[in-house]
């Protein structure tokens, strides 16, 4: 019997092959390109460099994709690249949000696309925010992203000390509009560096030869603290002695401070100050941690605080100096309570604006230090802030000098873009995926 012959095999035209493949291929970046969102505004004001957050669970449950060593690439309507940054907040290695910097118009909504790419292949775009702390080391300001204080470390005696332990005394945050430093020691006030120009410059600010005390063509430290909470430094209520009621400095009688730099770029800049053992009285022992965040584009900072070791509510306070200003003005709604000053309290003897922003729910009053006397805070208006255990609560510190935006001139001004600031965090972006 004779074999079966063999079926003929099937030929593809090479022109088939091409549509096929090109079809894969067309359905692949189909896939990609269909993963869009919109964003709105729903103010009926421009919005510029506006701040969203999101989450990379969020995005790789929306997407559907495994990252894989890729990042995302947002993208405007017309294909712009928004700028954003990838942020690992708990240090395990891998990113947990991605902050994008977004401008809109009156009431602007549009969508939004996403794309991946490798990390090499990210567009770069310019970096407008720093935190920094440098220490000093062989004679040299070298930066470090973590560090205790050492014990016994005091506020630096410049009578005899040439350069002090870090780098204008402890770190420092700022972006392209204003910088802020904090006292890394038990004082541990808040100041403001007045910027003329949008260049970081922070890092080369404190450097032998150097003084930030005087107006130069980048700014000045604009801010005496003295005994102060100064620019938005922290203290807790408590009772002296007599069972009167007192501010006990956030600062003062710590077990251990810590600093830890978490991010910084293009969008924003974050770093953590812990303190433990905080031993304000003997039956009040205390662990609280200060997230500090500043924004592109943004006249202040942001400070979240989580206090722990105790039940129930106590009530922390943030507040301003008022060394050169005779009164505050204290306004707000049903959403946020504010509290500013506007005065010729500047150290170049000009204008500066400075103000509080906290959500109602948080807010537990306000409050005035004696000028004088024994207290460890003086010279203060402040806020009281409700806090409880482990609750994390959180308050905006808003700086205005004239010799970086002229409208600071006034204190009409400087109050309306507090408002506005307010405003604006009650009426956050609008996302829908």
């Amino acid at each position: 019997m004779a074999s079966p012959k063999p079926e003929p095999k099937m030929k593809i035209h090479p022109t088939i092959l091409y549509l096929c493949l090109w079809c894969c291929l067309a359905q692949t970046a189909g896939a990609q390109k269909k993963f869009t969102f919109t964003l709105a505004n729903p103010l009926p004001e421009a919005r510029i460099d506006e701040l969203i957050v999101l989450q990379r669970t969020a995005i790789a449950a929306k997407a559907g994709v495994d990252f894989k060593g890729k990042l995302p690439i947002f993208r405007n309507e017309k294909g712009g690249a928004l700028p954003s940054q990838t942020d690992d907040l708990d240090g395990d290695g891998q990113w947990d949000e991605v902050a994008l910097l977004v401008s809109f118009g009156p009431s602007e909504r549009f969508k939004a696309k996403v794309t991946w790419a490798a990390p090499e292949q990210m567009p770069q775009f310019p970096v407008r925010t720093q935190a920094r702390l440098a220490k000093l080391t062989n004679g040299v300001f070298v930066p470090i992203v973590k560090e205790t204080i050492p014990p016994g470390h005091k506020p630096t005696d410049f009578s005899t000390t040439k350069l002090p332990l870090y780098q204008v005394e402890g770190p420092t945050w700022e972006n392209d509009k204003v910088g802020f430093r904090l006292y890394f020691d038990e004082r541990n006030g808040k100041d403001i560096f007045g910027k003329t120009q949008p260049a970081l410059v922070l890092d080369k600010v404190g450097l032998p030869g150097g003084d930030y005390h005087t107006k130069s063509d980048w700014g000045m430290d604009v801010l005496k603290v003295g005994a102060s909470l100064g620019a938005g430094a922290v203290a807790i209520i408590t009772k002296n002695d007599r069972g009167e009621e007192t501010l006990a400095r956030l600062g003062d009688k710590v077990g251990q401070t810590s600093y830890s730099l978490v991010c910084q770029g293009p969008v924003r800049a974050i770093f953590r100050l812990k303190y433990e053992n905080w031993q304000v009285s003997g039956q009040e022992n205390y662990q609280l941690v200060d997230e500090i965040s500043i924004v592109a584009g943004q006249y202040g900072y942001e400070s979240k605080l989580t206090l722990s070791g105790f039940a129930g509510e106590r009530q922390l306070v943030t507040g301003i100096v008022n060394l050169y200003s005779d009164q505050a003005t204290h306004a707000g709604n049903d959403q946020y309570a504010l509290l500013a000053t506007h005065a010729k309290q500047s150290e170049n003897k000009d204008r500066l604006g400075m103000g509080i922003v906290v959500a109602n729910a948080d807010f537990a009053g306000y409050g005035q230090t004696p000028e004088t006397g024994p207290e460890k805070v003086l010279q203060t208006y402040f806020v009281k802030l409700k806090v409880k255990e482990n609750q994390s609560v959180k308050y905006r510190f808003y700086a205005g000098w004239e010799a970086s935006d002229p409208r600071f001139e006034k204190a009409a001004s400087f109050e309306k873009l507090l408002h506005f600031e307010a405003k604006k965090i009650f009426s956050p972006i609008e996302i829908v995926w």
